[in-house]
């Protein structure tokens, strides 16, 4: 028998973002700031704009509801997506494996032959009997939609370590010899960071 199968993620399009008061505003960046002027505003608010990227490629999420493809080589008894989420968004209809067949195109594997659990995190297919033991490149994918709306506190509280770094140091080098100093921000991020396998 094979190992697991190598999960290969593709990201598609996102809606929406996080759930307001789980990430910092533009009124409570400026309080921890300690910034009771306006003329900084935009600039405070694009910060914030960068925050979230940042916080997103670091911890390998995107905020909102966004739609991924899983693909997968070759049939194993169970398959696991390698990402963790909120919540995996079903209301769309049953989430289906399909199968690539001649010509690039993937047909739907019948559901009797298959059963995904939803429920579990990280999101787990698992494959009946009656399968190939061939391997084809993309031979599997599930399309499906992951919610994360809601990040922990410790989230909140790095967005405004991040924000704060960034506004005090506004420029790339300094005067004097720059020495590395560990981010307490990226310590409060490591929980939430996605793992990949």
């Amino acid at each position: 028998m094979y190992k697991h199968p190598h999960v290969r993620i593709e990201e598609g399009t996102t809606s929406g973002s996080y759930t307001s008061g789980k990430f910092p505003d533009l009124s409570a960046l400026k309080e921890h700031l300690r910034v009771d002027f306006s003329d900084d505003d935009t600039y405070i608010a694009l910060l914030l704009q960068n925050t979230v990227s940042y916080v997103e490629e670091y911890c390998g999420i995107k905020f909102g509801t966004t739609t991924y493809t899983a693909f997968w080589d070759y049939a194993y008894p169970v398959v696991l997506i390698g990402h963790k989420f909120e919540s995996i968004d079903v209301s769309g209809g049953a989430l289906k494996l399909e199968r690539l067949i001649d010509g690039g195109r993937y047909e739907d594997v019948p559901v009797a032959d298959y059963t995904i659990d939803s429920n579990q995190n990280p999101l787990r297919i698992h494959m009946k009997s009656g399968f190939s033991s061939t391997s084809e490149i993309n031979q599997y994918k599930v399309v499906f939609k992951a919610v994360n709306v809601s990040p922990p506190k410790t989230v909140y509280q790095a967005a405004l370590m991040i924000a704060g770094h960034f506004y005090e140091n506004r420029q790339s080098v300094g005067g004097d010899r720059v020495y590395e100093v560990p981010l307490s921000s990226q310590h409060l991020l490591e929980r939430y960071r996605q793992s990949t396998f």
